[in-house]
């Protein structure tokens, strides 16, 4: 039977991790004077990569049927200053009792800045909607859903980035950069270890991850073994 399956079954295909460069790229692609959209499109992109969230917390589906305002995020949550902005996450995947999460997401020198691309959507946003409740709003008053996101993408990159691309490029960008395990899990708000398969890196990265991950764990430590 395990024979049977393995002739018969299809490779798992993941979309491609973005990285720090593709991100200089999507905004480069933008042009010097972004419309709404764009500066709202930017926003998403970059918070989606640094806080490690899934396209679902960030847009509404497409499906009707779906969408409900205990999911989306507003504007009154929002704390900011020059060198971070935070919000509150209300409801995502890994919290069934919808208590929510805060979601903190700081400057960075390393790429395009997150901090900057979320001033200037606020800003646009609070011109365009003074008195709208909802944190993320298109230039026609509409919530952004997942094909309006998905379409701005596809016009920057290939099929082989998609929405978890984001989370993806963000977790495995903190594990190339020696960033725990323990803390990445819990920047990603991962109940278990399934986070694991969004580090899109060698398999030696995920064993020495694991390792150090372990050694802390335990109390050891193997440094200058």
């Amino acid at each position: 039977m395990r024979g049977f399956k393995r002739l018969c079954s299809k490779p798992v295909v993941r979309k491609r991790a973005l990285t720090r460069d593709d991100l200089t790229r999507a905004v480069a692609s933008l042009g010097n004077s972004p419309t709404h959209d764009d500066l709202l499109f930017t926003s998403i992109l970059l918070s989606g990569f640094h806080a490690l969230l899934r396209l679902g917390e960030l847009v509404w589906p497409d499906r009707v049927e779906l969408r409900t305002v205990r999911k989306l995020s507003m504007r009154a949550s929002v704390k900011a200053d020059e060198n971070m902005y935070e919000y509150s996450l209300p409801a995502h995947k890994a919290d069934p009792f919808f208590e929510g999460n805060r979601v903190l997401i700081r400057r960075s020198a390393a790429g395009p800045d997150p901090v900057a691309a979320f001033h200037a959507y606020l800003t646009s946003r609070d011109h365009l909607f003074p008195l709208r409740a909802e944190l993320w709003l298109r230039a026609d008053g509409q919530v952004p859903t997942r094909s309006w996101f998905m379409q701005r993408l596809r016009r920057i990159f290939p099929r082989d980035v998609a929405g978890h691309s984001m989370c993806a490029g963000g977790a495995t960008s903190l594990a190339a950069a020696g960033v725990p395990p323990a803390t990445i899990q819990a920047l990603g708000r991962w109940s278990s270890d399934a986070w694991l398969v969004y580090i899109r890196k060698h398999p030696a990265l995920l064993s020495a991850m694991l390792t150090d991950g372990r050694s802390l764990h335990d109390g050891t430590n193997t440094a200058g073994t």
